[in-house]
């Protein structure tokens, strides 16, 4: 099944317009024709459903027949992550919370970071990719830090994990993240990991050390490790 993205501003009681790539996507390449049914996702929770009222060259203009509100199970999922260095795996890392169900990104630059600015426009069409690819109805935001602890008080009313090598063994994530959160903020750090001082400051800004297990991940497998606990919990 393809879905197309129309953000609510392109959204106007039971008209849906898509433009741009989407709209070259439905008529050039699917090669979709007027009364052909299409299924729109807004990125804020919104799925639509409805027949191709008329093409133009610009744009498409679907007549929305069905409308519903997906909310994901579980709580809603912020994936804190320092900024890796190589952007294929940066890109990856993101490409796999979108899938997994992250509602926010929040990157940030940290003692260890070594590639210190990203692609902003480049991720977002990542996240939008990855978006339709697992039929989600959610595009996340993307905000950029200048420090883990600017994470943290931006999403200080969520409930804190830091992915750690030295945590607990058994303050897995199994342990430690009871049901019935509503707002969970998940940290991995960069290549070489968090430094000292950035994980005393976090626990005691609130900070709870989980562990990935025994061995050693990469930063984007640890990023796609630990948001894989949250999947439908």
């Amino acid at each position: 099944m393809n879905i197309f993205y129309a953000p609510p501003s392109h959204i106007n009681g039971n008209i849906a317009e898509l433009e741009g790539q989407e709209a070259r996507h439905a008529s050039r390449v699917l090669r979709a024709r007027e009364g052909d049914y299409l299924t729109i996702v807004d990125g804020r929770g919104g799925r639509y459903k409805g027949p191709i009222q008329r093409i133009s060259r610009k744009s498409v203009q679907i007549r929305l027949e069905k409308r519903e509100q997906v909310s994901d199970p579980g709580p809603e999922l912020i994936l804190g992550m320092g900024i890796i260095k190589k952007r294929d795996r940066l890109e990856f890392a993101v490409e796999k919370a979108v899938e997994l169900g992250a509602r926010h990104l929040a990157l940030f630059r940290s003692e260890h970071t070594v590639k210190k600015n990203v692609r902003s426009d480049r991720l977002e069409a990542i996240m939008l990719s990855a978006m339709k690819q697992s039929l989600r109805s959610w595009l996340p935001s993307l905000m950029v830090f200048n420090s883990v602890e600017e994470v943290m008080r931006h999403y200080q009313d969520a409930r804190c994990l830091m992915a750690h090598e030295k945590a607990d063994r058994e303050a897995g994530v199994d342990n430690l993240a009871a049901a019935g959160e509503k707002r969970l903020l998940l940290l991995t750090g960069p290549e070489g990991g968090f430094s000292p001082e950035e994980v005393e400051r976090a626990v005691e800004s609130g900070a709870e050390l989980v562990s990935l297990g025994e061995y050693r991940l990469r930063a984007e497998t640890a990023a796609v490790t630990l948001m894989s606990q949250f999947i439908d919990r």
